[in-house]
């Protein structure tokens, strides 16, 4: 029986997995699908599902010029940022260290399904902290420049956080993320990134590698539910569900052995958190298919009882889309306040937090006051 219980602004979402359930909605349908699935980041993926199941020429004729036209957008931002991938390759090449694709970026790297429809405007990679200095040196060589930013975001950068400051190039309109590690060195949950690049497998480029599927998991959840501020972040649940599917059956059959690993490697890690309320999300808003011994243990490992009955459902008030021709409710302005406060909280420790709290807030002011005035730059 499937488990699917979606709010009412999300009940396309299994036309994702199932494009035939498209081919009953109406016109009116269409236009809220539409607007929603384009806040969402979703409107090339769904495009692209129809379109390979030979559905899209059913559509109606008015959604269906959005929907090519977003695929055709999507199209050409996936080929300029496999570009950029193709020449940071080239400086990075023969360094001696790993250079690892992640996210939107490794899903290309393997030719994955939800590859097809991004919309990229980045290219997130990680090498090990230790060569992160040479690589820096060779991307600024081919002509990589650092975000200017004041003295206090630079040090957030360098000492606070798992990635170096945004990186900009003359040609490339895409922004580049160097990353050492996939949340930071001094968050309350952290990674020991040397386990990750321990199990790394090749991508279909050289000279780039990804991550070991469990871990390209992991790192999605814990992007979405330690890492990010998860208003409109559905999308991060999309590839939640698309990486669970593709990785976690065999010949159509659940791969129990994906499964258990992914609950070992995740208590490897100390991700049991991040993990499970993916697992809710995916189980309630997807029914993707997992095995059941597989969810209990990780419910068991995951948030407790109390933790749950609060945590679950703030989430779900932020993730949840607004009808396109209505505000958010206070309900969910108050919820992303705070798990806004329990993002900050994860990633950085008091005595760091509110000092660099107060400084965005005086920024935040003066920027305010004066459009010329520099804006925070950190997060």
């Amino acid at each position: 029986m499937s488990q699917v219980d979606l709010p009412p602004t999300l009940r396309w979402l299994p036309a994702l997995n199932d494009p035939a359930l498209a081919a009953a909605w109406s016109l009116p349908e269409w236009d809220t699908v539409v607007r929603t699935a384009r806040r969402l980041r979703l409107l090339a993926r769904l495009a692209e599902t129809l379109e390979a199941a030979g559905q899209l020429q059913a559509v109606p004729a008015p959604a269906q010029r959005l929907l090519r036209a977003e695929m055709q957008l999507s199209r050409w931002r996936t080929t300029i940022t496999v570009w950029a991938l193709q020449r940071v390759g080239a400086a990075l090449a023969d360094g001696g260290y790993p250079v690892v694709l992640l996210k939107g970026g490794a899903y290309l790297g393997q030719d994955l399904p939800i590859a097809r429809g991004r919309l990229p405007s980045d290219l997130d990679i990680l090498v090990p902290h230790r060569h992160l200095a040479a690589a820096q040196r060779r991307l600024a060589d081919w002509g990589w420049e650092e975000t200017p930013m004041d003295e206090h975001d630079q040090r957030y950068y360098r000492e606070w956080s798992h990635e170096v400051p945004p990186m900009q190039h003359p040609v490339h309109p895409v922004e580049l993320d160097l990353h050492h590690n996939i949340l930071p060195p001094v968050a309350r949950t952290n990674v020991d990134a040397d386990r990750l690049l321990q199990r790394l497998r090749p991508s279909r480029w050289a000279p780039w590698s990804v991550f070991d599927p469990a871990d390209q998991m992991l790192h999605s959840a814990s992007h979405l539910f330690l890492d990010a501020e998860p208003r409109d972040r559905v999308r991060d649940l999309v590839d939640l569900d698309g990486l669970a599917r593709h990785f976690g059956q065999r010949d159509g059959q659940i791969n129990d052995n994906f499964w258990a690993g992914l609950a070992d490697r995740s208590r490897e890690l100390g991700l049991q958190e991040p993990l499970a309320q993916a697992v809710h999300f995916m189980q309630r808003w997807f029914d993707t298919p997992m095995p059941e011994a597989f969810v209990r243990q990780v419910q068991h490992a995951g948030p407790g009882t109390l933790r749950r009955a609060w945590l679950h459902p703030l989430m779900a008030r932020v993730l949840t889309p607004t009808h396109p021709d209505t505000l958010p409710p206070w309900t969910q302005d108050f919820a992303a306040t705070v798990v806004l406060a329990r993002y900050h909280r994860n990633r950085l420790p008091l005595h760091l937090l509110l000092p660099h709290l107060w400084r965005k807030w005086r920024m935040r002011q003066r920027a305010e006051a004066d459009p010329a005035a520099p804006a925070p730059e950190a997060p």
